[in-house]
């Protein structure tokens, strides 16, 4: 059955390039209603709907964009929104940013929904479906003269898996492996939600252009700057990114997902392949 939320309830933070602080509230929606989200501090108050065809990236980060009017970086919400298998709910902004929490994972938002009490609603739930093998190819990066290729992999299942292949040319990262045949709302909250963002140190002054000071609450690898939650964490986030961008299809899959060295991009690439399929 669809689902939604019994209680209004909101998540506070920094928006995500560090500047100002950000705020969403979550409101109730009616069946069918999918998710919406409201740019409360502009006029009129326009909406933007979470459908495939305004997902973009920016940066380094997914986004929504409608009109010109933009949702910036969507996808640890959205993982949120679809590991609880909410299918209507209203997230009202008073800015362009979705807040970052909790190093840059899907906690405070699972927090605040959770508390918010998901229920169901009497309408059967309509799940978009994986029929045939679809995938994405891209160029991860050239190393002393040599490609290093990604992939992402969509397949037909049952029900919604997903495999994750981390790993870097030259071991910058040892190789992970994070696979789950089945994401749930009790594995989604136990195995995924607390999963924290990552950067490179190579890449910490660009990502401090992005990011601002948001970026010190990221694992920097491989120098570290805490203990790993699991050994494969940072795979798990990359599997947390990816229930997000995939929710930019609007509504919860059926499939299996392979992905190897794959993000947000290659997500976007597969969210419009599977609109199609």
């Amino acid at each position: 059955m669809q689902k939604t939320i019994t209680f209004n309830s909101e998540v506070s933070g920094m928006a995500v390039n560090g500047k100002f602080p950000a705020k969403v509230v979550f409101e109730a929606a009616e069946p069918d209603t999918g998710i919406v989200f409201i740019r409360d501090d502009l006029p009129d108050k326009p909406e933007i709907e979470c459908r495939f065809e305004y997902a973009v990236m920016n940066k380094r980060w997914s986004s929504l964009e409608k009109n010109g009017i933009r949702i910036e970086h969507t996808e640890h919400i959205l993982a949120a929104i679809s590991g609880l298998g909410i299918t209507n709910i209203r997230i009202h902004l008073n800015s362009p940013y979705i807040p970052v929490v909790s190093t840059f994972s899907s906690w405070e938002f699972i927090v605040a929904l959770l508390k918010a009490a998901p229920i169901a609603q009497s309408v059967p739930l309509q799940y978009k479906v994986v029929k045939e093998p679809l995938w994405v190819l891209d160029d991860f990066e050239t190393m002393n003269g040599k490609r290093y290729d990604s992939f992402l992999l969509g397949l037909p299942s049952d029900h919604f898996s997903i495999t994750y292949f981390l790993q870097y040319p030259e071991e910058q990262i040892p190789t992970q492996v994070a696979h789950f045949s089945t994401i749930n709302d009790e594995n989604f909250i136990s195995e995924l939600a607390i999963a924290r963002s990552f950067i490179l140190d190579e890449d910490y002054d660009l990502m401090l252009q992005y990011f601002g000071k948001n970026i010190d609450n990221c694992l920097s690898v491989p120098s570290g700057n805490a203990t790993l939650r699991w050994s494969n964490e940072i795979a798990r986030h990359k599997v947390l990114d990816l229930v997000g961008d995939l929710m930019l299809i609007g509504q919860q899959i059926k499939g299996h997902f392979i992905g190897f060295r794959s993000g947000h991009n290659m997500n976007i690439k597969m969210v419009r392949l599977l609109s199609k399929a």
